[in-house]
């Protein structure tokens, strides 16, 4: 029987979707790993038919993570199983090379039809994102900004917009703080907005990031630690 590898940090999500894909009967056997370092070393093993990742990760940065997993095991379908919202979020990892996206709000059936899906060659894309992606064909110059940015500053920007310093990103991303302040530069060219404040407010009205809490958008939003 061939493996599908679970890259999902919580234990108890990853105990979740393996007792959901058994319970579906699925022809795959669930082998769940809490970190990009784990998937790796069990991806040298072999007997892979598909994996389930979440891009959220709070370590060595989940999308950028589903960019090497395409360079590296390009026949390695991959279901992105994530909290973060389809839009952008779903746009970007298919163009990474994912082989579908699918939100945790998802029913357990849901997830086991999108998981079969890829694993026999196929892609899964919701109704919503299906219109989106021939949204995208039609008018293809008819970009939002975050769009403009790459795979590691759009991570930056969540990052940014979510409250994290620049030592914690750099931390999160392995990546030096000095990094860090050059993806924040471009980040704020390509877009246009002038500061931390401004990033915020945009990742949320164009769902980048969670709804905030009345006292987060008291206080301000995201700490604006790195030079202008």
């Amino acid at each position: 029987m061939q493996k599908l590898l679970i890259l999902e940090e919580q234990p108890v999500m990853r105990v979740g979707i393996a007792a959901t894909v058994e319970a579906a009967g699925l022809e795959l056997s669930p082998v769940g790993v809490g970190s990009t370092g784990d998937a790796i070393e069990a991806l040298r093993k072999g007997g892979w038919a598909a994996a389930v990742v979440d891009t959220a990760l709070a370590e060595a940065g989940g999308i950028s993570f589903l960019g090497r997993l395409a360079k590296t095991h390009p026949n390695l379908p991959v279901l992105v199983f994530t909290a973060m919202p389809e839009t952008p979020y779903g746009l970007r990892v298919l163009g990474m090379g994912a082989a579908g996206f699918l939100n945790k709000d998802a029913s357990p059936q849901t997830l086991c039809e999108a998981v079969e899906r890829v694993a026999s060659g196929h892609r899964y894309v919701s109704p919503s994102l299906a219109e989106q992606l021939a949204d995208r064909f039609l008018n293809d110059s008819d970009r939002l900004l975050h769009e403009l940015l790459t795979d590691r500053e759009l991570e930056v920007f969540r990052l940014i917009a979510l409250g994290n310093a620049t030592a914690e990103i750099a931390e999160s991303l392995n990546i030096s703080p000095k990094t860090v302040h050059v993806h924040r530069s471009n980040i704020l060219r390509k877009t246009g907005l002038a500061d931390n404040r401004e990033l915020t407010s945009y990742a949320f009205e164009h769902g980048l990031i969670p709804g905030r809490r009345e006292a987060d958008q008291g206080e301000g939003g995201a700490r604006d630690d790195t030079p202008t």
